[in-house]
């Protein structure tokens, strides 16, 4: 069943394309989403997610409980391939060097995607000129991702001619989440399939420490044990990231995570895909709080059905460490 004829998807993006965080940290959760909207109600709910484990090339979530070996890598993505869920391995760190792109890990995860790719839209995010060149020669048949950690580097935020040379280059080009909410710049952006949009950053609007934020992740999977991120953790315990008052009381500076109004100014425009972020989540609660939002349509006036789907769901991960 297609998901624009399904009873149980969002009515007001029914054709929506989306791409979920948690590859390599919380398989279990999406698999298990993925499968009760498939087998229970009839409609697959995304077909690719993104991920990366820990090691160099990663500039996502650079966390220690993201450490797998070799073993659990392959279960953990043969998940999604017998399922045919793409996955955009999410490499992008701005820093890496013609040695850090010999990385083992790195290279048999481009390769067991390369060979794993059933519906041939593997692909590798990417903010790294070096990776880039590296994955174009060595492994074509993956498709290209430009990163927002790319565009915030190269203070790209704002520029409609620096998207277009992107989406010339990339099969996909990631846009700024401040961009998100700049239709102005996003009618100028041509072919919108090229595009790809977050809805959920949780990070504030205009964020004034945005690039350093990548720049200590870049830095920090590089040298994970003994990178000294506190100069940056002074900057951003000034912020007013993790200030209740400021999210709430400032309008200029509340969460980046779009309204459904703004979501749907997207879709109206033209634009199909849409990113489900994870960075800094956890655990899987939030990840499936926001699938479950915005994925499943919502109770119409009067009716509970909606509402009993999505406690059915909660009820099957149980007992669960969502």
């Amino acid at each position: 069943m297609s998901n624009n004829r399904s009873v149980y998807v969002h009515a007001d993006w029914p054709e929506a394309l989306w791409d979920v965080s948690g590859a390599f940290v919380n398989d279990r959760e999406l698999v298990s989403f993925y499968d009760y909207c498939k087998l229970r109600l009839g409609f697959t709910p995304f077909s690719l997610v993104h991920g990366s484990p820990l090691f160099g090339w990663n500039s996502g979530r650079v966390l220690k409980q993201l450490i797998r070996d070799a073993a659990e890598v392959r279960e953990l993505s043969m998940a999604y391939v017998q399922r045919k869920i793409a996955i955009d391995l999410t490499f992008s760190n701005l820093y890496l060097t013609q040695e850090n792109v010999r990385d083992k890990v790195g290279n048999t995860l481009l390769e067991f995607f390369r060979r794993n790719n059933p519906i041939g839209q593997n692909a590798v995010i990417m903010a790294s000129d070096t990776l880039y060149e590296h994955v174009k020669t060595n492994f074509p048949e993956l498709k290209t991702v430009s990163s927002i950690l790319k565009v915030a580097h190269e203070r790209g935020r704002g520029k409609p001619d620096y998207y277009r040379r992107l989406a010339e280059k990339y099969d996909k080009v990631m846009i700024h989440p401040d961009d998100s909410i700049n239709c102005g710049l996003l009618e100028k952006l041509g072919d919108k399939s090229k595009y790809e949009l977050i809805v959920n950053e949780y990070c504030v609007r205009s964020c004034p420490i945005r690039h350093l934020h990548y720049d200590s992740l870049s830095k920090t999977a590089l040298d994970f044990f003994s990178f000294d991120s506190s100069d940056f953790d002074k900057k951003l315990a000034k912020n007013g990231c993790s200030s209740m008052s400021t999210l709430l009381g400032s309008p200029d500076h509340g969460v980046m995570a779009l309204k459904r109004s703004e979501i749907k100014t997207l879709y109206d425009m033209g634009f199909r895909r849409f990113k489900l972020q994870g960075r800094g989540h956890p655990n899987a609660a939030l990840i499936l709080f926001d699938l479950l939002r915005l994925v499943l349509r919502e109770d119409e006036p009067g009716e509970n059905a909606m509402q009993a789907v999505k406690t059915l769901f909660w009820e099957m991960l149980l007992p669960g460490d969502a």
